[in-house]
């Protein structure tokens, strides 16, 4: 039977529930949403499937390509957003798309009869806007946005926006300076990333430290750092416990950190480089640190990537010195080196299949500098309920770079919708996907 809205907006305080993802969408629009246990894993290998085009939508450098996916999925060019980066569903069933550079958020209507939706302009003006994520309850729904070094809120209702204020502004900038925030009750949680690939100086020289997750109220009161050693951890969500997580993307050019008999110890050695540091995704909460740039995740021994310790930095931290690595909080999922994971969305309480309504999408960018280059992609983490954690990931969706490695587009994020579909952005070829999953 469908999930009460009530069940929904018991979370959390005076804006008890999110509704980044589609699920809390559904259920306000009547929708159906299966909950319980997931099914059976559906994955598999992956295919291609040729691109159709929404109606009125022009495909650009999509057109005659083709997405690998699952058996049965389909696939089309759903609109044109140039610059499209991060998403979130409004609780009317619209979804809005953040721009980047171009400084708008797009507010994007489905329309009826194959036709792609109706692209307009919500707010303009912004500086460099990126995470979005939308909250509501008690008849009020509000928009929480990151804008380079500030966060914005505006109140919403019917496709428009009001009331805009400033809930922190003056953070640093450059760098690592894309902040994703996300509400659980009154309280907006956001990253603050560093501004270097592995200088200390971020930990040391900035106010307020940057490499951090940070917590202020959504009336912009009680601003402070929650977790530590977090080098860019550009997605963050809610698990199904309520807890915190984030997908991070490591550094760059990282010195071999193991004292063997290959005497490489200190060196950037290539083939250790290509596949190291894993980027993560870590639990986050009051206290968490995870090491950055004294410590790197360490995947020695492990099959799948995942539960991770972590190795001293031999520049950073020779033999410890500066933190004792084996105190660091562990990465729950390491993610091929290089990938640049950007979106982050947990599945649950969605309609999507079963066999994706309880994990984590998590979606890649690809890497910028590894040769071969690391494709982008949208993988799917399965959620542990007895042990609390996300699982290895599986692949979900590819496609998007060429066997030389060239692109014809990056993915950014991926959320599902209230319809049953997901929904993918691409910043290269300004598009958003619809992805529609066999029928169940």
């Amino acid at each position: 039977m469908p999930m009460p809205v009530s069940a929904v907006a018991s979370r959390g305080g005076g804006v008890p529930w999110r509704l980044r993802s589609g699920a809390a969408v559904a259920l306000s629009l009547g929708l159906v949403v299966t909950l319980g246990p997931p099914a059976a894993s559906a994955a598999g290998p992956l295919s291609p499937v040729a691109l159709a085009v929404a109606g009125g939508v022009d495909p650009g450098t999509a057109a005659g390509q083709s997405l690998n996916l699952r058996p049965g999925w389909s696939a089309e060019v759903w609109a044109n957003v140039p610059g499209a980066r991060r998403l979130a569903w409004t609780p009317d069933g619209r979804l809005l798309v953040s721009t980047g550079a171009a400084g708008a958020i797009k507010l994007l209507t489905p329309a009826a009869g194959g036709a792609g939706p109706a692209v307009t302009t919500l707010v303009d003006g912004l500086q460099h806007p990126q995470g979005l994520d939308v909250a509501g309850g008690y008849g009020r729904h509000v928009v929480v946005a990151g804008d380079r070094n500030r966060i914005l809120v505006w109140d919403y209702a019917n496709g428009a926006v009001s009331n805009q204020r400033v809930i922190v502004d003056g953070l640093p900038s450059g760098g690592h300076d894309r902040i994703t925030p996300v509400v659980r009750g009154n309280q907006v949680f956001y990253n603050l990333g560093s501004l270097t690939n592995d200088d200390p100086v971020d930990r040391t020289g900035t106010t307020p430290e940057r490499a951090t997750i940070r917590r202020v109220g959504l009336d912009g009161t009680g601003d402070r750092t929650i977790a530590t050693g977090v080098r860019n951890g550009s997605g963050l969500d809610l698990a199904p416990d309520g807890t915190l997580w984030a997908s991070i993307n490591q550094a760059d050019n990282q010195p071999y950190p193991f004292r063997d008999d290959t005497g490489q110890y200190g060196q950037v050695v290539p083939a250790y480089v290509n596949e190291n540091p894993v980027d993560q995704v870590a639990r986050i909460t009051t206290g968490t640190e995870l090491g950055w740039p004294y410590c790197v995740p360490d995947t020695r021994g492990s099959k799948n990537l995942t539960n991770l310790g972590y190795v001293a930095q031999p520049l950073r931290n020779p033999d410890d010195s500066v933190l004792d690595c084996s105190t660091v909080d562990r990465t729950a999922v390491g993610l091929p080196a290089h990938s640049a994971p950007l979106g982050f969305a947990f599945t649950h309480g969605s309609a999507l299949p079963r066999s994706l309504s309880s994990g984590a999408l998590i979606t890649s960018h690809g890497s910028w500098n590894r040769q071969p280059p690391r494709e982008p992609s949208v993988v799917y983490s399965p959620w542990d309920q007895r042990k609390r954690t996300l699982t290895a990931p599986q692949p979900l969706v590819t496609g998007w770079q060429n066997a030389d490695g060239t692109r014809w587009g990056r993915s950014v994020d991926a959320v599902p919708g209230p319809d049953g579909a997901l929904y993918v952005s691409d910043d290269a070829a300004g598009l958003i996907y619809r992805l529609v999953p066999a029928k169940r």
